[in-house]
């Protein structure tokens, strides 16, 4: 599908049930506006600072409101101290929005996110990373995506660098309410994030592929994802290109789709673990790090194709040593990753002297960060 017409006129390609409206455009800085407008809404905009530079006029629109933060995702993923911060400002600024619009990547939306939750509940942001706790409903959001890939403009998950650990807000209310898919808006994206962006994409989509846990909607729509990631990631993504923005923005719906029914699995555990040890890698470069230690757990795909994928684009093989991370952060790494209990029984599944649990032991995560290191 290379016309943009007629991927304004695509139908629904996703199966599972998703709680966000979404509104593809040709127009998006403007569209969200109108909307807005339409809805009598009082936003207040969270957006990617780089856009200010090199985003181009076509942000002009939202970068010229008044109620905004422009927020530097270059500097660091959203960490817990950036949603008290800006939760606190907004309080003491007596804004009083009834909707947070993120327009940026997935740190963005994010952070959007985990602040629109973090409105209406009184402890910090830290306070709700994990599952199960007793949050209520806060403010609307809206996401409009300037990378394509990262999903999170359709997923119940604000993802935050804590001060212990890496972990998401996992809650109902952290899902946008609306989002405006416009794939012209990665136009001006690096070839770096366009790059890594939809190599995380891939890798969530593989790694639901073969969840024990997942739906069976969400697995359908991952390996549609698939087939449209390996599509973009084969080609040459050193120059915006329509057709392949087109693929990666329905990639990512699909990428966002899949996560709410379904999970990732150890590829993902492994990454959280060189996040928390690396504060200046970002995500999808650590999956792809984690995937690359890991041969013989993606035998079907997963490592060839991601030495396949970084070939065909020119890129060198990333290694944690690139990010300070070497053998004494083992240890660290190591508790992280045993503590990702769902993403490990994803993978593995549970069974009677089978199960993760047998299986993730220490020395066995230690293994592979030790490989991992040894790059």
């Amino acid at each position: 599908m290379s016309s943009l017409s007629d991927f304004l006129k695509t139908e629904k390609w996703w199966r599972t049930e998703v709680s966000t409206k979404v509104v593809l455009s040709d127009n998006g800085a403007e569209e969200v506006l109108t909307l807005a407008g339409a809805h009598k809404s009082r936003p207040f905009f969270i957006i990617d600072k780089a856009l200010a530079s090199s985003g181009g006029s076509k942000f002009l629109p939202v970068l010229s409101v008044k109620d905004k933060f422009l927020f530097d995702a270059t500097a660091s993923e959203p960490r817990t101290s950036d949603v008290d911060m800006l939760t606190r400002m907004i309080k003491d600024g007596n804004f009083d929005p009834d909707v947070i619009i993120g327009v940026g990547g997935g740190s963005t939306m994010d952070l959007a996110k985990a602040v629109g939750v973090c409105l209406a509940n009184p402890g910090p942001a830290a306070q709700y990373q994990g599952w199960g706790f007793d949050i209520v409903k806060g403010v609307d959001v809206w996401a409009m995506p300037t990378l394509a890939g990262t999903g999170a403009e359709l997923t119940p998950i604000a993802v935050l660098r804590g001060p212990e650990k890496k972990l998401g807000i996992n809650t109902p209310f952290a899902s946008p309410q609306l989002a405006v898919i416009d794939p012209q808006l990665t136009e001006n994206a690096s070839k770096f994030n366009r790059f890594y962006t939809m190599m995380d994409c891939y890798f969530h989509h593989l790694e639901i592929t073969v969840s024990r846990t997942s739906s069976e909607n969400a697995v359908r729509d991952a390996h549609d994802g698939l087939d449209l990631c390996r599509k973009v990631l084969s080609g040459d993504l050193s120059r915006y290109n329509l057709e392949a923005a087109i693929d990666s923005a329905k990639a990512s719906i699909l990428g966002g789709s899949s996560t709410i029914g379904g999970r990732v699995g150890a590829a993902h555990a492994v990454s959280y673990g060189l996040s928390n040890a690396g504060a200046t890698l970002p995500h999808s470069v650590a999956v792809t790090i984690s995937m690359l230690g890991m041969p013989d757990l993606y035998k079907n795909g997963g490592y060839d194709e991601t030495l396949k994928f970084l070939k065909a684009n020119n890129m060198p093989v990333p290694k944690a040593s690139d990010y300070g991370i070497n053998s004494k952060d083992i240890p660290r790494m190591t508790k992280t990753a045993l503590g990702m209990d769902k993403l490990w029984l994803s993978h593995f599944g549970e069974g009677e002297g089978e199960g993760w649990d047998k299986i993730v032991t220490q020395s066995f995560v230690e293994k592979i960060y030790q490989k991992i290191a040894d790059f």
